[in-house]
């Protein structure tokens, strides 16, 4: 089905609504739980390859409509990634090695996000190695603790649309 990334945007997206109304209530301390990450893993190793590009940029986008960053930064990255994770989907065919990949993936997108905020804001950073530090650790524990139930919400949701898992080989 062509369509299924848009479908499975529009089920990904009261995860991305709950990450951004958990970040208003960390608004003083200036953390945000960022999960953009960890959403693209599983629809990588379902969704043909354009079709994980397509969401990527997407996702990346919805993020980056709520956020004083460069236009396209995350997006662009987040698509970089799902090239890479649908090009070598043996690395996500196992849980482990799924939650692995869904820290690794989303602390290098919150660090993509992390320097092109800071490069973007008008005002000098104070502390920015200890802000840093937080941000990334905070991206490392949310996104392998929300693996599963993201996860499991998009493959619910490519089950119903009878997406096959994609071979191997891109």
């Amino acid at each position: 089905m062509g369509w299924a990334w848009l479908f499975l945007l529009l089920a990904t997206y009261p995860w991305l609504l709950g990450a951004d109304l958990a970040s208003d209530t960390l608004a003083s301390s200036s953390l945000i739980f960022f999960v953009s990450g960890t959403c693209l893993v599983a629809p990588c190793r379902r969704l043909k390859r354009w079709q994980a590009v397509l969401f990527a940029a997407c996702l990346g986008f919805l993020f980056e409509a709520r956020r004083p960053i460069p236009d396209g930064t995350l997006a662009l990255s987040l698509v970089a990634i799902a090239i890479f994770l649908s090009s070598n989907r043996q690395l996500i065919r196992n849980t482990p090695s799924m939650l692995r990949v869904a820290a690794i993936v989303n602390v290098s997108a919150c660090l993509i996000w992390f320097l092109a905020s800071s490069y973007g804001s008008p005002s000098p950073a104070t502390n920015l190695a200890g802000q840093l530090f937080l941000q990334l650790l905070l991206s490392c524990v949310v996104g392998t603790l929300s693996l599963i139930p993201i996860a499991l919400t998009q493959n619910a949701v490519l089950d119903r649309l009878n997406v096959p898992p994609a071979p191997d080989t891109p």
